[in-house]
């Protein structure tokens, strides 16, 4: 390449060079003008803290002031929940039932009831898909299988399920 031609190529060069040069100083203006975050001006009520000369003030502008915030009247403390077993104020609650409670027996007591309770929702719910199925009036419910055990621990306990116990229910009304 001669030397003209090498200047010809230098000065094409330098006019590319400067208009990418333009497209990313524009580009970088534009990410600027995008990034900048106009925040809104609040107007309402304000209240400065000023110290002038040692002494230090409390300056109200637009309106604020204490009245509204400085109650008159005392508010009234929330009610201590009682132990629907003892009386007593209660200190903790039952995370089951959100029952509140006094000492340790009283939990033991509430956690009997449900207990009892659940034993006879149970019972019933079995007495009445009994009633059903013997009526003719629908299927019994569906119940789980019972889990079957590791053969390898008790290889004699399936020649001896024949003579298992079957659980029998007290019926109340015969008595």
């Amino acid at each position: 390449m001669s030397q003209e031609e090498m200047l010809l190529e230098a000065a094409q060069t330098e006019i590319m060079n400067l208009r990418n040069l333009e497209r990313v100083l524009a580009r970088e203006e534009e990410v600027k003008r995008r990034a900048i975050v106009h925040k809104t001006v609040y107007n309402g009520p304000q209240i400065h803290y000023v110290s002038k000369n040692g002494c230090s003030y409390l300056e109200f502008t637009k309106g604020a002031s204490f009245h509204p915030d400085i109650a008159t009247t005392s508010q009234e403390y929330p009610e201590q929940p009682v132990c629907v077993i003892t009386g007593l104020p209660a200190k903790y609650r039952d995370p089951k039932t959100g029952l509140p409670y006094a000492t340790k027996e009283a939990f033991k007591i509430i956690r009997q009831r449900i207990a009892d309770e659940s034993a006879n929702s149970r019972k019933e719910t079995f007495m009445e898909g009994l009633y059903d199925s013997v009526s003719g009036y629908g299927f019994p419910t569906k119940q789980k299988r019972s889990k079957t055990r590791d053969k390898n621990i008790h290889p004699h306990d399936r020649s001896l399920a024949r003579f298992r116990r079957i659980p029998t229910f007290d019926d109340e009304d015969s008595d």
